[in-house]
């Protein structure tokens, strides 16, 4: 097995988006890092579908911390990784951290945003230009332990492989890997934001056959 390096980020995105990944990238070069940490940046193109890219991703890179991030994702908490870092080291059983999710998934529409126990925000240019606040639901506390996190933002400190026998376009990458975490015996959380870390630019996001084809996939693997 490799080994990580302990003193190490790495942020890890698929591109196909230049001019949206360029911003991401600059928000990124002005984070503060914790003293004696560092960080690079991969960019995957032309992956053959998120779960691909990220595996990909992360065998090249032995940073300990991951961080996989959409490329439309802003990060505006300049002290986001000393956050990450200081639940990491205190939390030796959290295996990830997300911004947004769901403490339970529906049997029927395991989709995270379906849940009736959302929780987490970001700000989002999802419907209008102008950047709003995107509230899923507050609670007390330094985080929540969720049944999976959104893919916008998915920050780690362990390795899995990434479900690409499985998941083989650009859906329920996210909630495979939170359900493959919990499997293996780790928590997965959502942080406790006073003020959301990030800005996502994404626009308004469509569900298509695609996407119906994975949730089944999801169900059928996991006995959901």
């Amino acid at each position: 097995m490799k080994k990580l390096d302990d003193s190490k980020f790495c942020f890890i995105s698929c591109v196909n988006d230049d001019f949206f990944y360029d911003e991401c990238q600059l928000y990124l070069q002005h984070l503060n890092f914790p003293q004696g940490m560092c960080g690079e940046i991969v960019a995957v193109r032309d992956a053959k579908s998120m779960t691909a890219g990220y595996q990909a991703a992360m065998e090249a890179s032995d940073a300990k911390y991951k961080i996989y991030l959409h490329q439309d994702v802003f990060v505006v908490n300049k002290n986001i990784l000393h956050e990450l870092l200081m639940l990491f080291r205190h939390n030796p059983r959290i295996g990830m951290i997300g911004v947004a999710g769901a403490a339970t998934l529906n049997a029927d529409r395991p989709i995270w945003w379906k849940s009736n126990s959302m929780c987490g925000k970001v700000y989002s240019k999802r419907y209008t230009e102008a950047i709003q606040l995107e509230s899923f639901g507050d609670f007390f506390g330094r985080f929540r332990r969720v049944a999976a996190i959104d893919g916008l933002f998915m920050a780690t400190q362990y390795d899995l492989p990434w479900r690409s026998d499985l998941f083989t376009d650009w859906h329920f990458y996210d909630i495979s890997q939170s359900r493959e975490f919990v499997e293996h015996g780790y928590e997965v959380v959502v942080a406790g934001q006073e003020i959301p870390w990030l800005v996502h630019d994404c626009g308004v996001v469509r569900m298509d056959n695609s996407y119906f084809a994975n949730m089944e996939i999801f169900k059928k693997h996991y006995q959901w």
